[in-house]
């Protein structure tokens, strides 16, 4: 296996028909605007034989010089030999020396080359959850034929409920962050600041592959998603709702929604987030849409002890720093 930087023209070719958005111009001009992350591309070979390649984005992160695989979602690597095997173990010790970076992530599942990747040793404590529309012709059959019996039901319950769905725009971006700050809170998190969703905004094209769908009562948004469509390929970046009105199940009227539409517009995929695999309730509700868990190999590599150490103590001090108010109130003793 041999490791080298190469050019987008280089496999032009191949791109034209890769719908997995962290491959996409635009996800790299979000990386470059929201982190500072400048992206290249590694292509895998076999003497002068390109058998595979992959995005990587490299960025400098509290004086380490960190490179991912992707950025903050996962990838898979393109195969340009679909009998080719990549050793994520190998793959690993060569890219970092190759990137001459302090810190490397691997960040990769697969769903289109299975048996491709070799992940002994990488965790999969993370999982992708897909939903593959091609398994059925149009909207009414997945309605009856893929989605659960309960989930099919609570959509009807919705539809009854007063709900109307609509499509937002940009001049409704302060009313979805609104609703969103409040979701992530209750939570017990903490929201991404807002500039992160004006850069994403901005990097794509609102209306044309970045979309917010929303469901209001009476005017009043309740439920709202952000999604992101590549070729036939959509990733729902976020989902926010009023959990005052979980009883109205929102959250299912407005997926059938985006179900419905993403029939009409030719999506084959839909990607409905990363997931830890312990949130056994979040996966199971996303299973009653029809999504198909596919796990995410997750390997840190690092130049040396010390860069570990650095790492380790930066991402306490990021996660206390985050999280503090939610921490102190688990260490306060209960009267």
């Amino acid at each position: 296996m041999i490791l080298k930087k190469i050019n987008k023209e280089e496999v032009s070719e191949y791109l034209e028909g890769i719908n997995h958005i962290a491959y996409s111009d635009d996800f790299a001009k979000f990386a470059q605007n929201a982190y500072g992350s400048q992206r290249s591309l590694v292509g895998i070979f076999e003497g002068n034989e390109l058998k595979a390649f992959l995005p990587v984005f490299e960025k400098n992160d509290y004086g380490q010089t960190v490179a991912e695989v992707p950025l903050f979602i996962y990838a898979e690597i393109f195969f340009t030999d679909k009998n080719y095997k990549v050793s994520g173990s190998e793959l690993g010790s060569r890219l970092i020396k190759l990137l001459n970076c302090d810190v490397l992530r691997l960040n990769i599942y697969e769903m289109f080359f299975i048996g491709n990747f070799d992940h002994s040793g990488m965790e999969d404590t993370f999982s992708a959850m897909i939903i593959d529309l091609s398994r059925v012709d149009n909207y009414e059959d997945f309605l009856k034929n893929v989605l659960s019996k309960n989930s099919r039901s609570k959509i009807y319950k919705s539809e009854s409920s007063g709900l109307d769905f609509c499509h937002l725009n940009r001049d409704d971006f302060s009313e979805f962050y609104s609703l969103y700050s409040e979701h992530v809170a209750s939570l017990g998190s903490k929201p991404r600041p807002r500039e992160y969703f004006e850069n994403m905004i901005n990097a794509y094209s609102f209306g044309q592959n970045l979309f917010m769908f929303g469901v209001r009562l009476e005017g009043r948004l309740i439920s709202a998603n952000l999604f992101i469509v590549e070729k036939d390929y959509m990733e729902v970046r976020f989902l926010a709702d009023d959990r005052r009105y979980h009883n109205l199940f929102a959250n299912n009227f407005l997926y059938a929604q985006m179900f419905k539409w993403a029939y009409e517009h030719g999506i084959k995929f839909i990607d409905l987030g990363g997931i830890p695999r312990s949130m056994k309730t979040n996966i199971e509700f996303k299973m009653s849409f029809g999504a198909k868990e596919y796990p995410i190999y997750t390997k840190y590599l690092f130049r040396d002890v010390w860069q570990k150490l650095i790492f380790k103590l930066t991402r306490k001090f990021i996660y206390f720093k985050k999280y503090r108010n939610l921490m102190l109130r688990k260490l306060k003793p209960v009267k």
